[in-house]
């Protein structure tokens, strides 16, 4: 009887990697963290940006609701229009406070945390349409260009 010798296709080792080297995920660490140290500020004036925003929405509707009541009444109630006005970032207030028969009224948007920071300050808008900030910074800056 003959012997077959049957011969197996020897394999290569593998040497072929799955996954990352150490290297590779320290460089590629640092990139992320480059990328994120240049994204949060700019996130972070974008969100203070939408914060001031609203604020000024907020004065604006408010001055709008004295308006209609000096319209249907012959003067201002600064006691009235300011429920629903405070939100997480600004606290609003408008003056004097509590008049129910006054000739004018100012509504004033005060920041707070973050948004005090970001060189507008105080927002405020009157009975004359006058708009005003307590910051350093230009006006139309604070205000949106409105």
């Amino acid at each position: 009887m003959t012997r077959r010798v049957m011969h197996r296709r020897a394999r290569a080792p593998s040497h072929g990697r799955f996954g990352f080297g150490l290297l590779e995920l320290v460089i590629a660490m640092a990139v992320i963290a480059v990328l994120v140290g240049l994204a949060m500020p700019i996130y972070q004036q974008y969100v203070i940006r939408a914060h001031r925003a609203e604020a000024v929405r907020i004065l604006l509707g408010a001055a709008a609701c004295q308006e209609r009541l000096r319209a249907a009444n012959g003067h201002y109630d600064t006691s009235r229009c300011a429920s629903g006005l405070d939100t997480g970032h600004y606290a609003f207030l408008i003056e004097p406070p509590g008049e129910t028969e006054a000739l004018e009224f100012r509504v004033v948007a005060m920041p707070r945390r973050a948004a005090a920071a970001d060189g507008c300050g105080s927002l405020s808008l009157d009975h004359a349409g006058s708009r005003a900030i307590t910051g350093s910074r230009a006006i139309s800056d604070c205000w949106g260009g409105r």
